[in-house]
């Protein structure tokens, strides 16, 4: 099972846009939810996004924190403008969901 992911240390694998724009990978500013913690980090759920908008897009349907699911690694992402969806690269190794 993969480990969730918790704002402010976990990224997502970054992506490069068709346009003239760099290539980028941001970690998780923003949780979606204040209450639930892991390794003293907010959990990333459904409403979460990267600092640099891409927002969480896949979750699990098992495991919730303040009535969401929670963001695991290698669950998708949205993407934002001209930049493509992707994946969060990493998560915790001591909290893992299903």
């Amino acid at each position: 099972m993969p480990g969730v992911v918790r704002q402010n240390i976990d990224k997502h694998i970054g992506h490069a846009s068709s346009t003239s724009n760099p290539f980028h990978q941001t970690p998780y500013s923003t949780a979606g939810q204040s209450k639930v913690l892991a390794e003293n980090a907010n959990v990333v759920v459904d409403g979460g996004s990267t600092s640099c908008g891409d927002g969480v897009s896949g979750k699990s349907g098992k495991v919730f924190a303040s009535n969401k699911g929670v963001h695991r690694k290698g669950d998708g992402t949205s993407g934002h403008g001209s930049w493509p969806g992707n994946a969060a690269q990493s998560g915790s190794s001591k909290v893992i969901s299903g």
